[in-house]
Protein backbone atom coordinates (compact mmCIF):
# COMPACT_ATOMS: atom_id res chain seq x y z
CA UNK A 1 0.00 0.00 0.00
CA UNK A 2 1.02 3.39 -0.87
CA UNK A 3 0.30 6.80 0.63
CA UNK A 4 -2.18 7.78 -1.89
CA UNK A 5 -3.85 4.73 -1.47
CA UNK A 6 -3.65 5.09 2.56
CA UNK A 7 -4.76 8.76 2.09
CA UNK A 8 -8.39 7.43 0.41
CA UNK A 9 -8.84 4.55 2.30
CA UNK A 10 -12.20 5.27 4.28
CA UNK A 11 -11.50 6.22 8.14
CA UNK A 12 -14.97 5.64 9.73
CA UNK A 13 -14.19 2.17 8.57
CA UNK A 14 -10.70 1.77 9.95
CA UNK A 15 -12.51 3.53 13.33
CA UNK A 16 -15.08 0.79 13.55
CA UNK A 17 -12.71 -1.94 12.90
CA UNK A 18 -10.45 -0.37 15.85
CA UNK A 19 -13.61 -0.94 17.77
CA UNK A 20 -15.05 2.49 17.85
CA UNK A 21 -18.72 3.51 16.67
CA UNK A 22 -20.10 7.16 15.93
CA UNK A 23 -21.87 9.01 18.49
CA UNK A 24 -23.39 11.25 16.09
CA UNK A 25 -23.54 11.32 11.80
CA UNK A 26 -23.86 15.13 10.99
CA UNK A 27 -23.74 16.93 7.32
CA UNK A 28 -25.36 14.10 5.36
CA UNK A 29 -23.51 11.51 6.20
CA UNK A 30 -20.05 13.50 5.57
CA UNK A 31 -18.87 14.19 9.37
CA UNK A 32 -18.61 11.87 12.64
CA UNK A 33 -17.95 12.18 16.14
CA UNK A 34 -16.52 10.14 18.56
CA UNK A 35 -15.62 10.11 21.78
CA UNK A 36 -12.29 9.91 21.77
CA UNK A 37 -9.83 7.34 20.64
CA UNK A 38 -7.11 8.44 22.24
CA UNK A 39 -8.14 9.47 25.86
CA UNK A 40 -11.64 8.65 28.18
CA UNK A 41 -13.94 11.12 27.50
CA UNK A 42 -17.88 11.77 28.23
CA UNK A 43 -18.58 14.11 25.35
CA UNK A 44 -17.58 13.50 22.00
CA UNK A 45 -15.14 15.49 20.86
CA UNK A 46 -13.14 14.18 17.69
CA UNK A 47 -14.78 14.24 14.61
CA UNK A 48 -14.15 13.07 10.96
CA UNK A 49 -14.99 14.51 7.85
CA UNK A 50 -14.48 14.93 4.12
CA UNK A 51 -11.50 17.58 3.26
CA UNK A 52 -11.00 19.59 0.45
CA UNK A 53 -8.58 17.11 -0.94
CA UNK A 54 -11.42 14.37 -1.32
CA UNK A 55 -10.19 12.48 1.56
CA UNK A 56 -11.16 11.78 5.29
CA UNK A 57 -9.60 13.96 7.72
CA UNK A 58 -9.46 13.84 11.35
CA UNK A 59 -9.36 16.57 14.24
CA UNK A 60 -9.46 16.19 17.88
CA UNK A 61 -10.70 18.58 20.19
CA UNK A 62 -9.23 21.30 17.72
CA UNK A 63 -5.65 20.53 18.94
CA UNK A 64 -4.55 17.93 16.44
CA UNK A 65 -5.67 16.56 13.46
CA UNK A 66 -4.45 14.88 10.11
CA UNK A 67 -4.99 12.25 7.30
CA UNK A 68 -5.58 8.67 8.26
CA UNK A 69 -1.72 8.09 8.16
CA UNK A 70 -1.40 10.66 10.96
CA UNK A 71 -4.48 9.60 12.83
CA UNK A 72 -2.68 5.54 12.51
CA UNK A 73 0.69 7.18 13.28
CA UNK A 74 -0.90 8.46 16.75
CA UNK A 75 -2.95 5.79 17.15
CA UNK A 76 -0.10 3.22 17.49
CA UNK A 77 2.52 6.05 18.65
CA UNK A 78 4.28 5.26 15.37
CA UNK A 79 7.17 7.41 14.61
CA UNK A 80 7.89 6.07 10.56
CA UNK A 81 5.12 7.05 7.79
CA UNK A 82 6.17 3.48 6.66
CA UNK A 83 4.99 1.54 10.05
CA UNK A 84 1.45 3.46 9.71
CA UNK A 85 1.76 2.06 5.60
CA UNK A 86 2.41 -1.59 7.23
CA UNK A 87 -0.12 -1.46 9.70
CA UNK A 88 -3.25 -0.29 7.21
CA UNK A 89 -1.65 -2.63 4.66
CA UNK A 90 -2.54 -5.69 7.40
CA UNK A 91 -5.64 -4.20 8.17
CA UNK A 92 -6.82 -4.62 4.48
CA UNK A 93 -4.85 -6.61 3.46
CA UNK A 94 -6.90 -9.65 1.47
CA UNK A 95 -10.42 -7.92 2.27
CA UNK A 96 -11.55 -7.97 -1.32
CA UNK A 97 -12.78 -11.22 -1.27
CA UNK A 98 -11.93 -13.69 1.36
CA UNK A 99 -14.55 -12.02 3.75
CA UNK A 100 -17.17 -12.65 1.03
CA UNK A 101 -16.16 -15.90 0.01
CA UNK A 102 -18.17 -19.70 1.71
CA UNK A 103 -16.01 -21.56 3.32
CA UNK A 104 -17.25 -24.32 2.29
CA UNK A 105 -16.75 -27.45 -0.12
CA UNK A 106 -17.13 -26.91 -3.55
CA UNK A 107 -19.94 -28.96 -3.99
CA UNK A 108 -21.53 -27.82 -0.49
CA UNK A 109 -20.89 -24.03 -1.56
CA UNK A 110 -23.91 -21.41 -1.38
CA UNK A 111 -24.37 -17.97 -2.98
CA UNK A 112 -25.52 -16.21 0.41
CA UNK A 113 -23.10 -13.61 0.31
CA UNK A 114 -22.36 -11.57 -1.90
CA UNK A 115 -21.84 2.66 -7.79
CA UNK A 116 -22.46 3.77 -8.27
CA UNK A 117 -24.33 5.86 -6.86
CA UNK A 118 -26.56 7.92 -8.95
CA UNK A 119 -28.63 11.40 -8.58
CA UNK A 120 -32.32 11.17 -10.04
CA UNK A 121 -32.56 13.36 -13.07
CA UNK A 122 -34.30 16.83 -12.74
CA UNK A 123 -38.21 17.33 -13.23
CA UNK A 124 -37.49 18.74 -16.66
CA UNK A 125 -35.14 16.10 -17.65
CA UNK A 126 -37.40 13.37 -16.67
CA UNK A 127 -40.21 15.23 -19.10
CA UNK A 128 -37.70 15.49 -22.16
CA UNK A 129 -37.51 11.37 -22.14
CA UNK A 130 -40.05 9.30 -23.85
CA UNK A 131 -39.26 5.50 -23.48
CA UNK A 132 -39.29 3.79 -27.17
CA UNK A 133 -38.30 -0.10 -26.65
CA UNK A 134 -36.47 -2.74 -24.38
CA UNK A 135 -34.94 -5.81 -26.13
CA UNK A 136 -32.29 -8.29 -25.38
CA UNK A 137 -28.70 -6.85 -25.40
CA UNK A 138 -26.57 -7.20 -28.52
CA UNK A 139 -25.13 -3.49 -29.07
CA UNK A 140 -21.67 -4.09 -29.58
CA UNK A 141 -20.96 -0.67 -28.23
CA UNK A 142 -23.19 -1.40 -25.07
CA UNK A 143 -21.18 -4.90 -25.19
CA UNK A 144 -17.77 -3.47 -25.67
CA UNK A 145 -18.43 -0.79 -22.68
CA UNK A 146 -19.04 -3.11 -20.43
CA UNK A 147 -16.39 -5.93 -21.22
CA UNK A 148 -13.63 -3.26 -21.58
CA UNK A 149 -14.10 -0.29 -19.68
CA UNK A 150 -16.83 -2.71 -16.69
CA UNK A 151 -14.84 -5.43 -17.07
CA UNK A 152 -18.50 -7.34 -17.05
CA UNK A 153 -18.05 -10.40 -19.46
CA UNK A 154 -20.81 -10.66 -22.31
CA UNK A 155 -22.64 -13.63 -20.66
CA UNK A 156 -23.50 -11.78 -17.58
CA UNK A 157 -24.19 -8.78 -19.27
CA UNK A 158 -26.86 -10.35 -21.38
CA UNK A 159 -28.41 -12.52 -18.58
CA UNK A 160 -29.46 -9.09 -16.64
CA UNK A 161 -29.66 -6.02 -18.33
CA UNK A 162 -31.60 -4.76 -21.36
CA UNK A 163 -30.70 -2.90 -24.44
CA UNK A 164 -33.51 0.69 -24.14
CA UNK A 165 -34.43 2.68 -26.50
CA UNK A 166 -35.29 6.50 -25.53
CA UNK A 167 -36.29 9.64 -26.97
CA UNK A 168 -35.66 13.31 -26.15
CA UNK A 169 -38.76 15.08 -27.21
CA UNK A 170 -37.08 17.83 -27.16
CA UNK A 171 -34.78 17.38 -29.64
CA UNK A 172 -36.42 14.42 -31.10
CA UNK A 173 -33.28 12.66 -31.51
CA UNK A 174 -33.11 8.79 -30.00
CA UNK A 175 -30.89 7.05 -28.16
CA UNK A 176 -29.71 3.48 -26.71
CA UNK A 177 -28.32 2.74 -23.48
CA UNK A 178 -28.39 -0.78 -21.21
CA UNK A 179 -30.78 -0.66 -18.45
CA UNK A 180 -32.95 -2.69 -16.03
CA UNK A 181 -36.98 -2.47 -15.71
CA UNK A 182 -37.57 -1.59 -12.08
CA UNK A 183 -40.44 -2.55 -9.97
CA UNK A 184 -43.06 0.25 -11.35
CA UNK A 185 -42.48 -0.70 -15.09
CA UNK A 186 -40.08 1.85 -15.99
CA UNK A 187 -36.67 1.33 -16.65
CA UNK A 188 -33.07 2.56 -14.73
CA UNK A 189 -30.93 3.43 -17.83
CA UNK A 190 -26.71 4.42 -18.20
CA UNK A 191 -25.30 5.36 -20.78
CA UNK A 192 -22.46 3.40 -22.32
CA UNK A 193 -19.72 6.00 -22.03
CA UNK A 194 -17.16 7.18 -19.21
CA UNK A 195 -16.83 10.49 -21.15
CA UNK A 196 -20.50 10.88 -20.82
CA UNK A 197 -22.07 9.41 -17.72
CA UNK A 198 -25.89 9.81 -18.23
CA UNK A 199 -27.96 8.25 -15.68
CA UNK A 200 -31.93 8.48 -15.97
CA UNK A 201 -34.73 6.85 -14.96
CA UNK A 202 -37.66 6.24 -18.17
CA UNK A 203 -41.43 5.92 -16.95
CA UNK A 204 -40.68 6.14 -13.34
CA UNK A 205 -38.04 5.42 -10.79
CA UNK A 206 -38.09 2.64 -8.53
CA UNK A 207 -35.58 -0.38 -6.95
CA UNK A 208 -35.35 -3.78 -8.74
CA UNK A 209 -36.03 -6.77 -7.50
CA UNK A 210 -34.01 -10.28 -8.59
CA UNK A 211 -35.11 -13.40 -7.15
CA UNK A 212 -32.69 -15.77 -5.58
CA UNK A 213 -32.69 -18.98 -5.94
CA UNK A 214 -33.50 -19.83 -2.85
CA UNK A 215 -35.87 -16.87 -1.70
CA UNK A 216 -36.71 -18.95 1.36
CA UNK A 217 -33.79 -18.64 3.26
CA UNK A 218 -34.78 -14.69 3.91
CA UNK A 219 -31.60 -13.59 2.16
CA UNK A 220 -31.75 -10.05 0.53
CA UNK A 221 -28.15 -8.57 -0.97
CA UNK A 222 -28.46 -4.83 -1.18
CA UNK A 223 -26.81 -3.12 -4.38
CA UNK A 224 -26.47 0.61 -5.09
CA UNK A 225 -26.63 0.66 -9.05
CA UNK A 226 -26.42 -1.96 -11.44
CA UNK A 227 -22.73 -2.41 -12.45
CA UNK A 228 -21.92 -2.90 -8.41
CA UNK A 229 -24.61 -6.36 -8.72
CA UNK A 230 -22.81 -7.40 -11.94
CA UNK A 231 -19.48 -6.72 -10.81
CA UNK A 232 -20.30 -9.12 -7.21
CA UNK A 233 -21.58 -11.69 -9.64
CA UNK A 234 -17.77 -11.31 -11.83
CA UNK A 235 -16.08 -11.30 -8.37
CA UNK A 236 -17.47 -14.02 -6.86
CA UNK A 237 -17.83 -16.16 -9.84
CA UNK A 238 -21.92 -16.65 -9.71
CA UNK A 239 -24.63 -16.61 -12.41
CA UNK A 240 -27.11 -16.48 -9.31
CA UNK A 241 -27.56 -15.16 -5.85
CA UNK A 242 -29.12 -17.88 -3.68
CA UNK A 243 -30.98 -14.88 -1.68
CA UNK A 244 -32.76 -11.96 -3.67
CA UNK A 245 -31.04 -8.69 -5.02
CA UNK A 246 -32.36 -5.23 -4.55
CA UNK A 247 -31.37 -2.82 -6.29
CA UNK A 248 -31.93 0.52 -5.74
CA UNK A 249 -30.49 2.75 -8.65
CA UNK A 250 -30.36 5.53 -6.13
CA UNK A 251 -29.86 6.72 -2.48
CA UNK A 252 -33.06 8.15 -2.67
CA UNK A 253 -34.71 5.10 -3.44
CA UNK A 254 -33.86 4.25 0.22
CA UNK A 255 -37.90 4.24 1.55
CA UNK A 256 -39.08 1.95 -1.46
CA UNK A 257 -36.55 -0.15 -0.40
CA UNK A 258 -36.63 0.04 3.42
CA UNK A 259 -40.35 -0.39 2.17
CA UNK A 260 -39.95 -3.39 0.45
CA UNK A 261 -37.62 -5.29 2.75
CA UNK A 262 -40.39 -4.77 5.79
CA UNK A 263 -42.90 -6.13 3.57
CA UNK A 264 -40.95 -9.07 2.27
CA UNK A 265 -39.61 -9.54 5.80
CA UNK A 266 -36.18 -10.44 5.04
CA UNK A 267 -33.82 -12.46 8.24
CA UNK A 268 -30.84 -11.07 6.63
CA UNK A 269 -30.28 -7.77 4.82
CA UNK A 270 -25.87 -7.73 3.07
CA UNK A 271 -25.70 -4.18 1.78
CA UNK A 272 -22.68 -3.55 -0.78
CA UNK A 273 -23.01 -0.16 -0.91
CA UNK A 274 -19.86 2.85 -1.76
CA UNK A 275 -17.14 3.48 0.30
CA UNK A 276 -17.77 7.76 -0.21
CA UNK A 277 -19.94 9.77 2.56
CA UNK A 278 -23.21 9.21 1.01
CA UNK A 279 -22.63 5.80 0.81
CA UNK A 280 -21.51 5.61 4.31
CA UNK A 281 -24.30 7.22 5.63
CA UNK A 282 -26.77 5.65 3.97
CA UNK A 283 -25.75 2.11 5.47
CA UNK A 284 -25.62 3.37 8.54
CA UNK A 285 -29.49 4.22 7.99
CA UNK A 286 -29.73 0.16 7.21
CA UNK A 287 -28.22 -0.26 9.75
CA UNK A 288 -30.71 2.07 12.25
CA UNK A 289 -33.61 0.71 10.14
CA UNK A 290 -32.83 -2.85 10.51
CA UNK A 291 -30.64 -3.36 13.42
CA UNK A 292 -29.33 -7.00 14.40
CA UNK A 293 -30.31 -8.20 10.68
CA UNK A 294 -27.66 -5.94 8.61
CA UNK A 295 -24.36 -7.22 7.58
CA UNK A 296 -22.51 -4.31 5.95
CA UNK A 297 -19.47 -5.70 3.35
CA UNK A 298 -18.18 -2.17 2.13
CA UNK A 299 -15.10 -3.06 4.16
CA UNK A 300 -14.30 -6.03 1.96
CA UNK A 301 -13.37 -3.53 -0.65
CA UNK A 302 -12.49 -0.55 1.42
CA UNK A 303 -9.93 0.34 -0.35
CA UNK A 304 -12.16 1.19 -3.42
CA UNK A 305 -15.30 3.63 -3.94
CA UNK A 306 -17.09 0.63 -5.27
CA UNK A 307 -17.46 -3.25 -6.27
CA UNK A 308 -16.77 -2.02 -9.74
CA UNK A 309 -13.81 0.12 -8.65
CA UNK A 310 -12.21 -2.82 -7.15
CA UNK A 311 -13.56 -5.48 -9.97
CA UNK A 312 -11.25 -3.33 -12.66
CA UNK A 313 -8.56 -2.85 -10.07
CA UNK A 314 -8.57 -6.60 -9.55
CA UNK A 315 -9.96 -8.15 -12.74
CA UNK A 316 -6.75 -10.06 -13.83
CA UNK A 317 -6.45 -12.02 -10.85
CA UNK A 318 -10.74 -12.49 -10.20
CA UNK A 319 -11.48 -13.01 -13.81
CA UNK A 320 -11.47 -16.65 -15.51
Amino acid sequence: MNISQAKNLPLPEILTRLGHSPVKVTKGGTEFWYKSPFREEKDASFHISIGRAGFWIWNDFGDSGGTVIDFIMKYHNLADVSEALQHLDKMFHGSLLEPMKPNKAPQEKEHDLFSFHQQPPTEEEAKQLEFVSAAPLTNPIILNYLKNERCIPEKVAKRYVQEIRYKNTKNGKEYFAFGMQNLSGGFEIRAASNQHPFKSALNGRDITIIKGTHPHKGIVNVFEGMTDFLSFLVMMQYDQLTGDALIMHSLSSFPKAAARIAAEGYKTINTFLDNNPAGLAATERFKESFPEIVKPYNASYAMYVDLNDALRDNAPSISR
